[in-house]
């Protein structure tokens, strides 16, 4: 069997539940299947996916491993053997290759799991291979390093490269110093950094960059450093566990990003990025922590340690403290099973099913239909969306006699310049110059956001499409001179004020009309990203989306529910069903 019908058969298996893994763990799993499957494609019709599988690199990681030593345990000193789960992460780093180039196709690598599962042993085992092996290849000089948030953090992955060559045929390869493994032929090393190397950029031309525990990095000092290289591969690698501050990058940046580039309801690529999360999912302990007991569980965060007995002896003690002492139960849901635990269960909406909602073509022809106009204009140096909502009678009944009502959205946004765009591109990491190539979004060439370019776009598209505008909603918190003059031309304008009690009905309505599959839209990435970005603030049994809670984009969602505001209680000519019921009735006599 080839790596690559390993790797296939080992997806299948977690996917199927034979092999049991977390949901996001199976999303990586069918991400790999979906890539083999789309070079399968591009072999048979030439099709453009710029990627290939080269089964020799991917036997040459597996080879070099075997070649390095356990540093610890029972198995101290003897040959490195990679597991399957080891292999699905490191023989897609090496096995799949640009076919312009034959580079690696990834440049960065996240690999979030629970404590004692060979992370340092993967990473410190790459590291050698990069600056020996590669860096021949290549014919450069390798700078790798290790970045933790104190010195001694940051020389883990170091001393564990050290260790493992202890008793291995490649030590002659390599000079071993204080502070530094080096590559005798290429000069390239591994080095450790200090958090003044951070803050000073000293150091650096980093081919690669390993970031040990980034759940306890406060900035992104290390991680920007990793951008910087010029070398001809270069790779960053996270490798951390969950962690118990929300506000720290990790959470708030990469393991968000992360889990979108997994998740395949959500819009969210990059092909350059692989990902892989095994962690406990909520629904295994949501309301009944007791429901932890089952040990079966722990395999999703813990693919090497629930493998053998002495790991699960050490999980299932640490789980019984954390049952006497509740102090306790922290650390072991963070490092045990890989659970943020602080991570609030406040997400808007399930993308599962707002992507159902998707169509590839709008069912009915909207001209001459209403349409109520929704606006975000709270950024104006920023994004700006508008949303066009237009509801419609279904001609079909609910059980209670009442017609269905649906309602189709289109969203559109709006930035003021480029170098906003490119800002907000780097921030989000999300490729809004393809939104804007695609049509989404328009760039309006301003210092901000001009509203009259809004308005002239609305008003542009309601006349294209023969809409009438029923309304115009705004929160008059940024738009009140636009308001005012819409008004006095004669348009019909509401204030949406952005309060728990003017939101509330809409924010749930809105939901539940997605979960209805009442809500029709076809394919738009920022609404998409958007939507997948909102959560919820809740005060006094009201719900509304939390501005202050994300840093990346909700803007179209705000501007869908202003318009939403005022659509559900849209008025339709024509008789109710009682009334065609008393027709129909009529009409025997």
């Amino acid at each position: 069997m080839t790596i690559r019908e390993e790797l296939i058969d080992y997806a299948e298996k977690c996917i199927s539940g034979e092999e049991i893994s977390g949901k996001k763990h199976q999303w990586a799993c069918q991400r790999f299947l979906k890539d083999c499957k789309k070079e399968e494609a591009a072999n048979v019709l030439t099709h453009a996916w710029p990627y290939y599988w080269d089964e020799t690199e991917a036997e040459k990681i597996v080879e070099w491993f075997s070649m390095l030593r356990h540093s610890k345990g029972d198995l101290a000193r003897q040959p490195i053997t990679l597991t399957v789960w080891q292999k699905f992460n490191l023989c897609q780093l090496y096995g799949w290759r640009e076919k312009t180039t034959g580079y690696k196709r990834f440049k960065q690598s996240f690999t979030e799991v629970g404590r004692k599962n060979a992370k340092s042993q993967m990473q410190a085992g790459v590291a050698l291979y990069e600056i020996s092996v590669m860096a021949t290849r290549n014919q450069e000089n390798y700078e790798y390093y290790t970045a933790g948030t104190k010195r001694d953090q940051s020389k883990i992955i170091l001393n564990e490269a050290k260790l493992m060559l202890n008793g291995s045929p490649l030590k002659t390869l390599f000079k071993i110093t204080r502070d530094a493994v080096i590559h005798r032929k290429t000069g390239s090393f591994i080095k450790a950094l200090s958090k003044e190397d951070g803050q000073n950029g000293d150091g650096t031309n980093p081919a690669g960059l390993i970031l040990d525990e980034y759940h306890q990095h406060r900035t992104t000092e290390f991680y920007d450093l990793g951008l910087g290289s010029n070398t001809k591969e270069p790779l960053l690698m996270i490798i951390t566990t969950a962690g118990m501050d929300l506000t720290y990058p990790c959470y708030v940046q990469e393991y968000q990003y992360c889990s979108k580039i997994l998740d395949p309801n959500v819009d969210v690529e990059n092909d350059e990025y692989q990902v892989d999360i095994c962690e406990v999912d909520p629904e295994d302990y949501k309301n009944d922590i007791s429901r932890l007991e089952n040990e079966e569980l722990w395999k999703k965060a813990n693919p090497i340690r629930m493998s053998y007995e002495n790991g699960i002896k050490k999980i299932r003690q640490a789980w019984k403290i954390a049952k006497e002492i509740p102090e306790k139960m922290t650390a072991f849901l963070t490092k045990m099973l890989n659970i943020w635990v602080q991570a609030k269960e406040n997400g808007y909406m399930d993308m599962a099913k707002w992507k159902a909602c998707q169509v590839d073509i709008i069912p009915i022809d909207t001209h001459g239909m209403s349409v109520y106009v929704g606006f975000d204009m709270s950024a104006k140096i920023d994004l700006t969306s508008v949303a066009f909502v237009i509801p419609y009678q279904t001609g079909k009944y609910d059980q209670t006699g009442k017609e269905i009502v649906k309602y189709i959205l289109y969203v559109h946004s709006f930035i003021p310049n480029r170098e906003k765009l490119a800002e907000r591109k780097a921030k989000d990491k999300v490729d809004y110059d393809a939104w804007e190539r695609m049509g989404f979004l328009t760039v309006t060439d301003t210092p901000i956001v001009d509203q009259n370019v809004v308005m002239k776009y609305v008003l542009d598209t309601c006349q294209e499409n023969d809409w009438n505008i029923e309304c115009l909603c705004f929160d008059p918190a940024n738009a009140s001179k636009l308001m005012m003059d819409l008004s006095n031309e004669g348009y019909v304008v509401e204030e949406v004020f952005q309060s728990h009690k003017h939101l509330n009905e809409a924010t749930q309505g809105f939901r539940e009309q997605v979960y209805c599959g009442n809500i029709l839209y076809t394919y738009n990435p920022v609404l998409n990203f958007a939507m997948s970005n909102a959560v919820i603030r809740v005060s006094q049994g009201l719900v509304k989306i939390d501005k202050d809670a994300t840093i990346k984009r909700i803007d179209p969602v705000d501007a869908t529910l202003c318009a939403f505001k005022l659509a559900m209680y849209h008025e339709f000519e024509g008789t109710s069903l009682e009334e065609e019921i008393d027709k129909f009735l009529e009409s025997d006599d």
